[in-house]
């Protein structure tokens, strides 16, 4: 398959696969289970193209196959002839289902065919038990958006997922999505309480100091974002930094870089530095002010999404500075760590000059919800498998809550992007209330009650998330 014909035909697939879950967690007493995970395997298996054996199964990962077109594609074919219209186009959910029901014998049979040449073809590339995990265990990927203090809410539903049993097995994050998306990958056994007991006793000064005078890898800001505690943190028992390499999950951040032929247009306020001489009614005024320049620097002419950890070239970025990359609200936050670390600054410089890019700034604006970049990693080989499901987490989107209505001009902006990412993600979380997105320091009342908000919220997905998550087999009819 052609690479764009290829992608279209396996995000319409993967929206079948879903609108067919959606369909029977509605109904169930109108199929049997049985039928049911017959066809989830069969889509599964239609979407078959390339994959890494044994990455399904969690263990040792061999190189990628590309398997035989010559047995998949007229499957696929069948497979959208007669299940596209009933998935895709139909509304009722009762007729998704009885439609879907009147076609599966013929499928059956196609697949009976289909599976063992397939399994004879690449006799010597993968086992059964290989391609039955491929076809039907999703991996989880999770993308965790931008918005400043509103995003403590993931932590919550963090939280709720793992008391399910649940944890990603590919994190992509913007800003705070990036931040909090960076403690989740550390461990999958991470100790969510000891996460928030850090959380809460942080002070100011281990987050943030006065702007930094001299060359930066990022905009000047009202602030200096320095993440003396997180790189605390982020070490290994040896003090050593953590690096993107060194995370138990596969995790990658978001960072937007501002292309050099705009940079010098750029309004005058998004390139220079406040003064250190301002009242506080002064600071409050310019920070309103600068968060409503964000709109500025929310087109693809002026910032263009790049991704740290991506590739084995970008890996040995520390994580801490990752994530201070990814979260430098431009104007407002500018990054700069408390001590400078020479690969970091050696990759970065080879990230200007390749991109061709001035300076980095928030992830967010470039992708607030990075939904396709989660895609395109996961079909570029990634994480080994190409069967996932995408659940993307939003907090920064319009509320009507009186904390929140001085954005609104901001957060509408942002949601421009969300119609380019929407075909991307299986499931979106749109967290209401939350912190105000200005909150970058919270109480340790507030930190609560985030984590409350993110907790009950995440209620609203389990069902759909632990159904779409459920292995199916390969079953003779």
């Amino acid at each position: 398959m052609a690479a764009q014909g290829k992608n279209k035909t396996l995000l319409k697939l993967q929206r079948m696969e879903m609108s067919l879950v959606r369909a029977w967690l509605a109904h169930p007493d109108l199929m049997p289970e049985r039928h049911f995970r017959r066809l989830r395997y069969i889509l599964g298996f239609a979407r078959l193209y390339r994959f890494a054996p044994g990455a399904a199964l969690r263990g040792p990962r061999r190189p990628d196959i590309d398997v035989d077109p010559a047995v998949v594609e007229p499957f696929r074919e069948l497979v959208l002839r007669a299940l596209y219209r009933p998935l895709h186009r139909e509304e009722s959910l009762r007729e998704r289902l009885a439609q879907s029901a009147a076609v599966l014998s013929p499928l059956d049979a196609a697949l009976a065919d289909a599976r063992p040449r397939l399994l004879a073809h690449h006799r010597a590339d993968f086992s059964e038990a290989e391609l039955d995990a491929e076809v039907g265990r999703k991996a989880l990927v999770t993308i965790a958006g931008g918005g400043g203090g509103a995003g403590f809410v993931y932590i919550g539903a963090a939280a709720r997922l793992r008391a399910e049993g649940l944890s990603s097995d590919y994190l992509v994050g913007a800003s705070i999505g990036a931040l909090i998306g960076a403690f989740l990958a550390r461990s999958r056994q991470l100790d969510i309480d000891a996460l928030m007991a850090w959380a809460k006793a942080l002070s100011l000064r281990s987050i943030f100091g006065r702007p930094h005078i001299g060359a930066t890898h990022t905009l000047p800001g009202l602030m200096r974002l320095h993440l003396r505690a997180m790189h605390k943190v982020m070490q290994h028992p040896d003090g050593t930094p953590m690096r993107l390499s060194d995370l138990e999950i596969p995790y990658e951040a978001v960072v937007g870089g501002v292309r050099k032929r705009v940079y010098d247009h750029l309004p005058a306020a998004a390139r220079t530095f406040l003064s250190r001489q301002n009242s506080s009614a002064r600071f409050s005024k310019l920070l309103a002010e600068r968060m409503l320049m964000l709109g500025t620097f929310v087109n693809p002419n002026v910032v263009r999404p790049l991704v740290l950890g991506r590739d084995v070239g970008t890996r040995g970025i520390r994580v801490a500075d990752a994530v201070g990359l990814s979260a430098a609200i431009p104007a407002v936050l500018q990054y700069e760590p408390p001590a400078r670390d020479a690969l970091t600054d050696e990759i970065l410089a080879r990230l200007r000059e390749e991109h061709e890019v001035a300076l980095f700034v928030d992830g967010g604006v470039a992708a607030n919800v990075p939904a396709r970049i989660a895609w395109e990693g996961v079909e570029g080989g990634r994480i080994g498998t190409r069967n996932a499901f995408y659940l993307a987490l939003d907090c920064f989107h319009p509320q009507f809550e009186p904390q929140h209505l001085w954005l609104w001009p901001v957060t509408q902006i942002m949601q421009l992007q969300l119609p380019s990412q929407r075909p991307y993600f299986d499931w979106l979380m749109r967290f209401e209330p939350t912190l105000s997105p200005v909150n970058l320091l919270p109480s340790p009342q507030d930190f609560d009650q985030a984590f409350q908000w993110g907790w009950q919220q995440a209620d609203a997905m389990i069902p759909f998330l632990k159904k779409a998550l459920e292995p199916v087999t390969w079953q003779q009819p």
